[in-house]
């Protein structure tokens, strides 16, 4: 190419000294153009070549990300070579979360394929139905709440009920296509923030989006939007055999057929099962726990009072005023209860400072709607009566001051802004 562009300049430029003046004036226009044209050729030649060399890039993600499971290198330069060969247009950022690893460990990494610098290693979060320390399950259903593996290509930022966020365009079939019409995109989450990592054992789980710390959010999401690659990594051996990232698609693939594939199956544990919560009936009109108040304690007080493991199941999704706050479930509020029973200073009887109540509220921020928690304050309560059948606890009458009554109902089903 660049032997033709030189051959035409210099035929031209011959051409010239035989010309009239206007004549003179047009060629060496043309040269001008086509100098510029061969410096713009150059300089996308020598852009490509940084970031196209496969074993270049391998290279650089040992040496920048030692601890990168060699696994997850080979499957990520793969992607690079097979989305090349689609012509999928990308830029020169790459980012990668390997799956395989707990969410108490920074399993993110963000690198510069043109700088051959790492830029980010930190933490993110899997889906609610993908597992809890370690992701176990992925989908790529509707509603599913799991994470979905596969080769993404990054797209454009907006603001939503989380804040900034990246919307994803999921390009591996059957295993990440539905990721946009799922909502799936990447976004800032407190749950995630190394400290709320190193209180509880883990990070928190989104509804499948991977959800990084509050504290690099805008530097993450800034740098790796439009169009660069975005690879989430996985052991499967059904997305190994099926992927057309892969293998792209060479003959010498083997086919679904051929081997014994793994499945994944879902995992056993659900957030419906996290224990009966106790939400207060407040308005006749509204039933259901999702709409009413529910009974809650700050985790700290929680944990001094149970002296046991934080729940974070039952840990509400949004923080009030950076606390962390756990739904309590009727055993729990039995034990309070028995315990303000036993107490010998009168004054401290039925004295639950340590209780709230709580009710989500939709607020518009920004142009679009996001869920906070509110403490609502229905006074001081005087006395709690036990509503049960035998050992089947029905429920709790609790008389306020100034003669104000609500009924405590127990509930397992499943509450949009409740679990961890």
């Amino acid at each position: 190419m660049r032997s033709i562009l030189l051959v035409l300049v210099i035929s031209i430029s011959s051409f010239s000294l035989n010309s009239c003046e206007d004549m003179q004036e047009k060629i060496n226009n043309k040269y001008h153009s086509l100098v510029d044209n061969l410096a713009t050729i150059n300089k996308k030649y020598d852009e490509n070549k940084t970031i196209s060399s496969l074993d270049e890039i391998e290279n650089m993600l040992h040496k920048e990300a030692p601890n990168l499971n060699i696994a997850v290198i080979n499957k990520a330069t793969t992607s690079i070579k097979c989305a090349n060969e689609y012509n999928i247009e990308h830029n020169n950022i790459l980012t990668i979360i390997d799956y395989s690893l707990p969410s108490s460990e920074k399993r993110l990494w963000v690198f510069d394929l043109k700088a051959h610098k790492l830029l980010f290693n930190t933490y993110v979060s899997h889906g609610i139905k993908s597992g809890v320390l370690s992701s176990q399950y992925f989908s790529n259903k509707f509603n599913s709440k799991a994470s979905s593996i596969g080769v993404y290509k990054t797209d454009k930022t907006y603001f939503g009920r989380h804040g900034l966020s990246l919307a994803l365009q999921g390009l591996d079939q059957g295993f990440n296509d539905n990721a946009s019409s799922r909502a799936v995109v990447m976004h800032g989450g407190w749950y995630v923030d190394e400290p709320f990592i190193k209180k509880y054992g883990r990070a928190g789980r989104s509804w499948g989006c991977p959800a990084v710390p509050s504290n690099l959010t805008e530097s993450i999401i800034n740098t790796i939007k439009d169009k660069s690659i975005f690879v989430i990594y996985y052991p499967s051996d059904t997305w190994f055999v099926k992927s057309k990232f892969l293998s792209c698609n060479k003959l010498s693939t083997p086919s679904s057929e051929s081997i014994q594939l793994t499945s994944i199956e879902p995992p056993k544990f659900a957030i419906e099962n996290r224990g009966e919560v106790l939400f207060a009936q407040v308005n006749a009109k509204k039933k259901g726990a999702d709409s009413e108040p529910i009974l809650v304690m700050t985790a700290d007080n929680y944990e001094q009072t149970f002296h046991t493991k934080i729940p974070l199941e039952r840990m509400l999704r949004r923080q009030i005023n950076n606390i962390e706050y756990i739904a309590l479930t009727s055993d729990e509020f039995k034990t309070l209860i028995n315990n303000n029973q036993k107490s010998v200073n009168e004054t401290n009887k039925y004295n639950l400072n340590n209780i709230s109540f709580v009710i989500p509220v939709i607020k518009n921020i920004r142009g679009y709607y996001a869920t906070e928690m509110q403490i609502i304050n229905l006074g001081k309560i005087k006395d709690v009566s036990l509503n049960s059948n035998g050992n089947d606890i029905k429920g709790y009458t609790v008389h306020f001051d100034e003669n104000h009554i609500i009924s405590l109902k127990p509930t397992n089903q499943f509450i949009r802004w409740l679990g961890l």
